[in-house]
């Protein structure tokens, strides 16, 4: 299969979307959390860094770019894996969610994003393999 543009078209895309997540899911979090900034916080902070790595390195060694990258959208994906069943139980258990449906469409349309990023970033991923 012949591959069409080159590298850095490839993945300007992608790069979009991480930028546009972190614009997005930064602020939005860090707004949710700013009373109380527990541990759930901090792992997304390492999730942010570890994409934000990516879209920065994507200028440069695209091979580096892509595992920071592939690395940044599994950790936000676990982690809004990890969001969407905690809100999920709090719902089952009776309970409400402090912003409601809000809430919740918020933490499953990241986690939607965050897997079709990791999807995007595996499919380059297989398309650098052998490039330098």
């Amino acid at each position: 299969m012949a591959e069409r543009g080159q590298p850095g078209q490839r993945t300007s895309g992608l790069t979009m979307l991480g930028v546009c997540f972190l614009a997005i899911s930064i602020p939005a979090e860090t707004a949710y959390s700013w009373r109380h900034i527990d541990a759930y916080y901090w792992v997304k902070v390492v999730g942010w860094a570890l994409l934000a790595t990516g879209i920065v390195r994507a200028r440069g060694a695209r091979n580096v770019s892509v595992v920071f990258a592939g690395a940044g959208w599994a950790w936000m994906a676990a982690n809004f894996w990890r969001a969407v069943a905690d809100r999920l139980r709090t719902e089952h258990a009776g309970g409400t969610l402090r912003l409601g449906t809000l809430e919740m469409t918020f933490a499953a349309t990241c986690l939607a994003v965050c897997i079709a990023g990791l999807i995007w970033t595996l499919a380059l991923a297989n398309r650098f393999r052998g490039a330098p």
